[in-house]
């Protein structure tokens, strides 16, 4: 199984890749990945229904990206028209809000069908590999 979970790795890696050069062209910007996390993440809360801040995005990059970071990939995201924000009042001061455009959305869905293809290629694999290995005992 751990083949499996290494392939499912780099075949997310590999479509990461190239849905940033799909997204951004031949030059994505030196933050391209970054981008990309963020696009997902605020994805992922609105089909969830949930809101995302940029101090949630803070929080779950878990130290591993600063917030003067992601405030600037959020702004480029915004420039480039992958996202929207909304700034709103809570009782914790002035959150922004944000939200994927269309354009996000659609961009992901045209990769989804091949997505799941390969991963249930990779799975079917090791499945077939496991069973394969279970009858030799």
């Amino acid at each position: 199984m751990s083949q499996a979970v290494a392939a499912l790795h780099l075949a997310a890696l590999r479509r990461q890749f190239a849905a940033i050069r799909e997204i951004f062209g031949v030059e994505p910007p030196h933050r391209a990945r970054e981008a990309l996390w963020v696009g997902l993440e605020v994805i992922q809360a609105e089909l969830c229904g949930e809101q995302v801040s940029l101090r949630d995005l803070v929080i779950r990059a878990d130290g591993l990206l600063s917030a003067p970071t992601l405030s600037r990939v959020v702004s480029e995201m915004e420039q480039g028209g992958l996202l929207v924000s909304d700034l709103t009042s809570s009782e914790q001061g002035r959150l922004k809000l944000l939200r994927p455009t269309q354009r996000a959305l659609d961009l992901l869905a045209a990769r989804a069908d091949a997505a799941f293809s390969e991963f249930a290629e990779i799975m079917r694999q090791a499945e077939v590999g496991q069973t394969l290995g279970q009858s030799k005992v």
